[in-house]
């Protein structure tokens, strides 16, 4: 085996190695959702539950009211569409 053969693929010197061929690579699948609000009474009940769990652990909402806004609609999203109220946060991807 030769010094340019054992470093090859190895990432310890590739200026040594002749290049690779390229390899074809399929496009990832992009999935598109449309935006459909969450229900008002989704939108509630994360709302009341986020209050309470505010209040429970002694935390606070973000100052900005915008952000609580998107965050209690993102849970009351996820509880319509997924069957949980997961973080908004989060990137659910469907089985």
């Amino acid at each position: 085996m030769t010094l340019q053969s054992s470093l090859c693929g190895s990432g310890v010197s590739t200026f040594i190695c002749t290049p690779r061929p390229i390899i074809a690579r399929s496009r990832p699948v992009t999935q598109i959702r449309a935006q459909v609000e969450p229900s008002e009474k989704s939108v509630e009940i994360m709302r009341k539950f986020s209050e309470q769990y505010a209040r429970r652990s002694d935390t606070f909402f973000c100052v900005d009211k915008s952000v609580t806004s998107v965050v209690i609609k993102g849970l009351a999203d996820h509880k319509d569409s997924l069957g949980a109220p997961l973080c908004p946060c989060r990137l659910v991807s469907p089985l």
